[in-house]
């Protein structure tokens, strides 16, 4: 099976995240993808690369090395945060299906966010955020959102790829 996205490993691209039904860009960053295989393309913002979060007018220089996801058709992206090879947590942006666009992977963030420690146990997190904006959205993608979320927890219950296995828990990081 061939990948969904013509991508290859060394390769740069965008990753942008929008508001609906705004149309604006949230927040954006330059990434490196590290692995292409059938079920997705893992993509890296290295320790030193910067997070452009447009949506609160700020920047913010990566500590850690930050992987993330893409799966043809799924509702949602992640992965590891690392530092000297110990990971920090899980981060999963609950959204619409990722666009390649030839540049840049686009989709709309729909607030729902699940985090994981390293040893595996998760929370969703902006629920309130989900709620306040579910009139806004068109139905399909609240039922797709509310699965979403469900499947990350099977995702990271049967440690599928690019899951790594479980360490001992940090506290939740700091995010912008």
């Amino acid at each position: 099976m061939s990948p969904a996205w013509p991508l290859r490993p060394g390769q740069k691209v965008r990753v942008e995240f929008y508001k609906y039904p705004e149309e604006a860009l949230h927040y954006f960053w330059e990434a490196e993808v590290v692995e292409v295989r059938p079920e997705g393309v893992l993509t890296l913002l290295p320790q030193g690369g910067v997070f452009h979060h447009v949506g609160k007018g700020r920047s913010l220089v990566l500590d850690h090395d930050a992987y993330v996801a893409f799966f043809p058709g799924a509702w949602y992206s992640g992965g590891p945060d690392v530092r000297e090879g110990r990971v920090l947590e899980y981060y999963w942006n609950v959204q619409t299906p990722a666009l390649w666009t030839g540049e840049a992977f686009r989709q709309y963030d729909l607030e729902l966010d699940v985090k994981c420690r390293a040893d595996h146990t998760c929370e969703v997190f902006d629920r309130e955020e989900f709620l306040a904006k579910r009139p806004l959205y068109p139905r399909a993608w609240v039922e797709e959102a509310e699965r979403a979320v469900e499947a990350v927890f099977r995702h990271m219950r049967e440690g599928r790829w690019p899951v790594l296995p479980p360490g001992k828990p940090l506290p939740w990081m700091e995010r912008i």
